[in-house]
Formats: C-alpha cells, sequence, structure tokens
C-alpha cells in the first residue's frame, strides 16, 4: 500500500535537513518512539509503540537509511515485528525537502506491506494511523526548531 502527505515546517531547508539527520533528537518527535539505539552507520534498531484500530503493537525493528541527497531527498527501510499480533511490517519510506515562502514543505511516500493482524484492518485505517502520527510529528519538529 502506498502512503502520501506533505506537510510545512516554519524553518528553513537547511535547518530542517540537519535536524532531520539527527536521529536521536529526531526520533523523540516520533509517536511511539519507545527506544532507539544506532547499531552501525546509517543503521538503527528501536521499538514502536502504535494503535491501529482497536490493536495495539510494539514493533521492534530496524531502520536503514538507503539514500541521503542533502538537503532534498532521504530514502530509508523499515522492517519491523510485533510478536504479541502476529503482525510484520516492511516499508520504503521516501522524504524530499523543498523550499516554500513558508519554509520548508517535506513531502514523503511509504511503500508498505503489513502482514499479521494488524493487515486485517486494511488501507483506510492505516492511512489515518499514519496522517494523525504525520501530523503529531511535524508539530513536534516545529516546536523543537523555534524552542
Amino acid at each position: 500500500m502506498q502512503i502520501k502527505d506533505a506537510f510545512t515546517i516554519g524553518a528553513p531547508v537547511e535547518t530542517v535537513w540537519a535536524f532531520l539527520q539527527d536521529i536521536p533528537r529526531v526520533s523523540t518527535c516520533v509517536p511511539g518512539i519507545q527506544e532507539v539505539a544506532e547499531i552501525a552507520p546509517d543503521v538503527y534498531r528501536g521499538q514502536l509503540k502504535v494503535k491501529v484500530g482497536p490493536l495495539s503493537a510494539t514493533f521492534s525493528g530496524r531502520v536503514t537509511i538507503l539514500e541521503r541527497v542533502a538537503p532534498e531527498r532521504m530514502v530509508a527501510q523499515i522492517e519491523g515485528e510485533d510478536k504479541a499480533s502476529a503482525s510484520f511490517v516492511k516499508a520504503t519510506f521516501t522524504s524530499r525537502l523543498k523550499p516554500v515562502a513558508a519554509g520548508t514543505e517535506i513531502e514523503y511516500e511509504m511503500d508498505v506491506a503489513l502482514r499479521g493482524r494488524l493487515a486485517q484492518f486494511g488501507f483506510t485505517v492505516v492511512r489515518a494511523t499514519a496522517k494523525k502520527m504525520t501530523a503529531q510529528f511535524a508539530k513536534c519538529v516545529q516546536e523543537a526548531l523555534t524552542a
């Protein structure tokens, strides 16, 4: 399934790019992140707690940064598993930054493969969850950059 969205941060592209490259700092803005640790250059292990429909899941997994084109594009691969719901997610995440009058627009696209109990909720519920998380993330990034 494809999930696409965009939001604007009131800061210059270079400032937003630098923030997004500081994984420990940016991870504090990801709703549900419980831990993040760098295990190799551009490879991170972590846990994400998320509620999809009536189910809650805690995914343990890894994120690998596949590509960086400063200050405009980043591609990452995400893999995670929630043993309690027997669910597995694998996604490719691509973000693009571009200057706009109000600061920086961040567009992202995720190509998501979801298996297990959480997959039963389908695209509409998963997309709504992703949009809610994106709004919380954008608000946190804006607050962090203007603090």
